[in-house]
């Protein structure tokens, strides 16, 4: 079988084009398989398996070799100016589209009304809604865009196009399915894998590795990984830590990642006196990203509003042996409690989160034992090798 791939790849900074990049390795190795992929036209992919292993081409040149191919797959998400060049593509050359979001209306909103096309972004709304006027997007732009990008998806006409639909968890089959009765959807787990596509690691060495690297030998270390932005709840998370501090003063917050323009959350560590146990990462290539993930005791990642798609961090949190802490929403119900801790979304949020860290810290038995549940249940259901077979 030979497929074309549509998807982002590094250097594009998103979890998506990291777990696109192992995932397409992952099914090079099928016997029979054969991927080249297809990406947008103004990066040059930059990790050094990817470019051994594929054949690599800007979506200009599929039209051109589409007769190549016996399926087309789309690895599909909400932002507009890493996916939106795949939209056309996936009615015109229908396959199998992956839903990393439940939710394109705002990536549909940049590839039509932000690029001056707004006949074509109604043509969407009359056809998922009967809606022929502007007034969802001007609710969007004017702050409410969490809660109606949810009631308005946008997926369907992509979905109905599509000869396949794959979602990672159960909630976002559902949502597809209740808008579009008749698409054929399954439910795949992402999968776990270090960058570039390694399940196999020892474990004890890695973390004993990255903490000699980092100084924190003896530390007790919380991290947060990811693009930071609002509804990741690092406030709550920080103040949380400081009490962790109190208790243990060799403690370390390492978030690894960065936060968007508009998120000042390095003043905000510096007003909250935490500044000297934080360690800012910025961005990071996805091996050494995922790699920094070792030298953790507790990882947390908090997420609401969310926007459907599982979120890909906490699937890592779990694989690389962190006690993780996640919020309870919809997207992650299929991941037991147990194999991680969940905390509802509530006003009650902080305390919860608090009281959390306060019995880890001091009950390290417990948190290695939820980390250990946690790596087999990933194990178990998100092992690359399996994931990539369906």
């Amino acid at each position: 079988m030979k497929i074309a791939f549509f998807t982002l790849l590094s250097p594009i900074q998103s979890a998506l084009s990291d777990c696109a990049e192992g995932l397409a390795l992952a099914m090079a190795n099928i016997p029979e398989v054969i991927i080249d992929l297809f990406i947008n036209d103004d990066y040059q992919p930059d990790t050094p398996a990817i470019l051994e292993q594929f054949n690599i081409y800007t979506y200009h040149e599929f039209a051109s070799r589409a007769d190549l191919y016996d399926i087309c797959l789309y690895w599909v998400g909400d932002h507009g100016d890493y996916h939106g060049f795949m939209f056309d593509f996936i009615h015109r050359y229908p396959g199998v589209l992956v839903l990393n979001d439940t939710t394109l209306h705002r990536a549909v909103m940049t590839t039509t009304l932000y690029r001056g096309n707004e006949q074509s972004y109604l043509d969407e709304m009359k056809y998922a809604y009967n809606i022929n006027d502007l007034r969802v997007a001007k609710q969007i732009e004017a702050g409410d865009g969490d809660y109606i990008i949810l009631k308005y998806p946008l997926f369907e006409r992509m979905v109905n196009s599509s000869l396949g639909v794959v979602l990672h968890n159960n909630y976002a089959r559902l949502q597809v399915l209740m808008r579009c009765p008749n698409a054929k959807v399954k439910r795949i787990f992402y999968p776990f894998f270090i960058p570039p596509a390694t399940t196999e690691f020892d474990l004890h060495e890695k973390r004993k590795e990255k903490r000699a690297e980092l100084g924190l030998e003896n530390y007790f270390v919380v991290g947060a990984f990811g693009i930071f932005v609002p509804n990741k709840h690092l406030e709550d998370c920080l103040n949380a830590f400081a009490n962790v501090v109190k208790i243990y003063p060799q403690s370390k917050f390492i978030l690894g990642g960065f936060a968007i323009p508009e998120y000042d959350l390095a003043g905000y560590i510096q007003e909250i006196g935490l500044t000297e146990h934080v360690i800012i990462t910025g961005w990071l290539p996805p091996k050494a990203f995922s790699e920094m993930m070792f030298a953790l005791d507790v990882g947390i990642h908090l997420r609401y509003p969310h926007i459907g798609g599982t979120p890909y961090t906490p699937i890592r949190l779990m694989g690389v042996n962190a006690c993780t802490i996640v919020s309870d929403i919809e997207p992650l119900a299929e991941v037991p409690q147990g194999a991680c801790i969940k905390i509802i979304p509530d006003m009650y949020q902080f305390d919860t989160l608090n009281a959390i860290l306060t019995h880890l810290v001091n009950n390290r038995n417990f948190c290695r034992q939820v980390a250990d549940n946690g790596q087999q249940f990933i194990e178990k259901y998100h092992h690359l090798h399996h994931v990539a077979q369906q």
